[in-house]
């Protein structure tokens, strides 16, 4: 019956052993796992920061594109309007004149070819001829 008691204390012993390691060991498993989720907050925290800085820079290249299309909309508007103005059509005629007028053309030739009068030709020539 001593051996009994004896092989009982011994198993009790060895299982407080044992417990005790199991703890000792799940302890240094839970702090590993703490640092580990330390770790990835601070990094997921890094990460979000990051994409936040780029959103809002994307929404500040976003806004400037935005920008630049309406501006090259006005100016292409703008030069539809100019060419179907007849003021463009004029200005035409004049740079048509003042080459040929570069190229010695007469007067007559010039109110012909460009529909100007011929005061407006020998100027053209008086300033131009070659």
């Amino acid at each position: 019956m001593e051996i009994y008691l004896l092989l009982l204390v011994a198993l009790l012993v060895s299982i407080v052993v044992l417990g005790l390691v199991f703890l000792n060991k799940y302890r240094k498993f839970r702090h590993h796992a703490d640092r580990l989720a330390a770790i990835d907050n601070k990094k997921l925290e890094s990460i979000q920061q990051d994409l936040s800085v780029l959103c809002a820079g994307g929404l500040g290249v976003d806004e400037r594109i935005g920008k630049m299309e309406r501006r090259i909309r006005e100016l292409v508007e703008r030069v539809e309007e100019l060419e179907t103005n007849d003021a463009f059509e004029n200005l035409q005629e004049f740079q048509q004149a003042i080459e040929l007028a570069k190229k010695g053309a007469n007067v007559a030739e010039i109110v012909e070819k460009c529909h100007l009068t011929s005061d407006e030709a020998e100027l053209l020539i008086r300033l131009h001829k070659p």
